[in-house]
C-alpha cells in the first residue's frame, strides 16, 4: 500500500477514486518509486507540500482531515476563516473589472463566472460528501460576497486606486501569518517524512552560524511558497471553514466526531500523514488496489 518509508504509516480510510487516479497518473510527484523523488518531484513537493490535497478536487475526506490537522490553534483557525474569506471577496472583486461575454441584456463578468465555478464545486463536494445543509449555507455566502464585490471594485479602483488583487495578497500573506502560531513544520519542508518542531529547528544551540543563517533563509522560503499555496487553498477550503462551524455548533454531530477522532488518533502518533487520512507523516501511497480490506488499520 506505500512505498518504502522510515516511518510506520496507516490508513484510517480508504483513499478517493479522486486520489488514486493521481497516485497512477503523476507518480513523479505523488508516488516516486521507493519513495526517493527525483530533481523535478523535490522542487514540486517543496512546492505542494502535500499534494494529493492541492491537486484533488472532490476528496471531501482527506481536505477535511488535513484541514483540521494543520489548523490546530484558535489564531490558525480564525486567520484561514477570515482571510480565506476576504481573499476570495478581493478576487471576485478583480474578477467583476473583466468582461467575459455581452449577452442580450446582460454583462457576463469574470466574477459571476467564478461565483458560479465556486457553486458548482462546493455543491459537487457537499451533495458527495452528504452534507447538504453544507451548501445551503455556503451559496448564499457565495452570492452575497459576489454581491459585496461589486462596490468592494468600485472603491479600491476609483477612490483608492488600488488593484483589488493586492487584497488578494494580503489576505494570503495574513492566512500564511497565521500558521506561524503551529509549533510544527510539516514533512517535506525540513525532514522529508516527519514534521519537525519550529523553534528547534531554528535556535538549535551549538551549529555554526552559516547554517543558522541558512534556516533562517529557509524558513523565509517555507512562508513566501506558502504566501502561492494559500492564494490556491482558498479557493479549495474556504468552505470548509464555515463547515467546521456549522459543526461545533451542532450540525452533523457523528461525521464531526469522527472527524475529530481521525485528527486525534493521528497527532497521537506525533506524525498525521499528509497525503491520505491517516498517519505516516510524508510516506507516499503506492499505485495499487485502494479496497479497505488492503489497508492497514482498517
Amino acid at each position: 500500500m506505500f512505498q518504502p518509508s522510515p516511518v510506520e504509516a496507516v490508513v484510517y480510510r480508504p483513499p478517493s477514486g479522486e486520489a488514486a487516479r493521481l497516485v497512477r497518473r503523476a507518480g513523479w510527484l505523488t508516488s516516486p518509486e521507493r519513495g526517493r523523488p527525483g530533481p523535478l518531484g523535490r522542487l514540486g513537493l517543496h512546492f505542494f507540500i502535500a499534494p494529493m490535497t492541492q491537486l484533488t478536487f472532490f476528496s471531501f475526506e482527506l481536505q477535511a482531515f488535513l484541514f483540521v490537522v494543520f489548523h490546530r490553534t484558535r489564531t490558525a483557525v480564525l486567520g484561514h476563516a477570515l482571510f480565506m474569506t476576504t481573499e476570495n471577496l478581493f478576487l471576485l472583486a478583480a474578477l467583476r473589472g473583466l468582461t467575459v461575454a455581452e449577452l442580450p441584456g446582460v454583462t457576463l463578468d469574470g466574477g459571476l463566472v467564478y461565483a458560479l465555478l465556486l457553486l458548482l464545486w462546493y455543491g459537487g463536494v457537499a451533495f458527495r460528501a452528504g452534507l447538504r445543509a453544507w451548501f445551503a449555507v455556503s451559496a448564499p455566502l457565495v452570492v452575497a460576497l459576489y454581491g459585496v464585490a461589486g462596490p468592494l471594485g468600485a472603491l479600491c479602483r476609483d477612490e483608492l486606486h488600488l488593484s483589488p488583487l493586492w487584497g488578494v495578497f494580503v489576505s494570503a500573506l495574513l492566512v500564511a501569518l497565521s500558521h506561524a502560531t503551529e509549533p510544527l513544520l510539516p514533512p517535506r519542508t525540513v525532514d522529508p517524512f516527519r514534521w519537525v518542531p519550529l523553534r528547534p529547528y531554528v535556535v538549535a544551540a551549538g551549529i555554526p552560524l552559516g547554517r543558522r543563517l541558512l534556516r533562517y533563509a529557509h524558513i523565509v522560503v517555507i512562508f513566501l511558497l506558502g504566501i502561492v499555496a494559500e492564494c490556491w487553498a482558498s479557493l479549495r477550503l474556504m468552505h470548509y471553514n464555515w463547515l467546521l462551524l456549522m459543526m461545533r455548533l451542532g450540525y452533523a454531530p457523528s461525521r464531526y466526531a469522527e472527524l475529530r477522532g481521525w485528527g486525534e488518533r493521528a497527532w497521537a502518533t506525533g506524525n498525521p500523514a499528509l497525503d491520505f487520512v491517516g498517519s505516516g507523516g510524508g510516506t507516499f501511497l503506492a499505485p495499487g488496489e485502494t479496497r479497505a480490506a488492503d489497508l492497514r488499520g482498517d
